[in-house]
């Protein structure tokens, strides 16, 4: 009896160090968890930037927005307009491509 009560002991002890482990780890950052986080520079017009931070506000080039962004989906709403700016986006290398109302691509570069 003794025997399977020390095995017992020790599948547990085991046991409950793999779950342990498991739990640990890098915890990701800001930008990890979501990669538009930061200030974006236009690629061909650097006097254009884009600022996006981390509570959903913004700023591009002095015009303060709010923004949501998921699944590559974004949603822009300048403090000068009520009607969002909608489009999709893709960040690659650094770079964050946003495509226009037309359908254009606008690449900026991360800094």
């Amino acid at each position: 009896m003794k025997k399977y009560f020390k095995l017992l002991i020790i599948t547990l002890v085991l046991s409950l160090s793999i779950i342990g482990l498991t739990g640990c780890g890098k915890e990701k950052t800001k930008e990890e968890k979501n990669p538009i986080i930061g200030k974006w520079e236009n690629k061909t017009s650097p006097s254009y930037v884009y600022t996006f931070n981390e509570d959903g506000t913004g700023d591009y080039s002095g015009v303060k927005f709010t923004y949501t962004a998921e699944d590559n989906n974004i949603s822009i709403t300048y403090e000068s307009s009520s009607v969002p700016f909608k489009s999709t986006y893709e960040i690659k290398d650094n770079q964050l491509n946003i495509k226009d109302s037309f359908g254009n691509d606008t690449i900026y570069i991360k800094k």
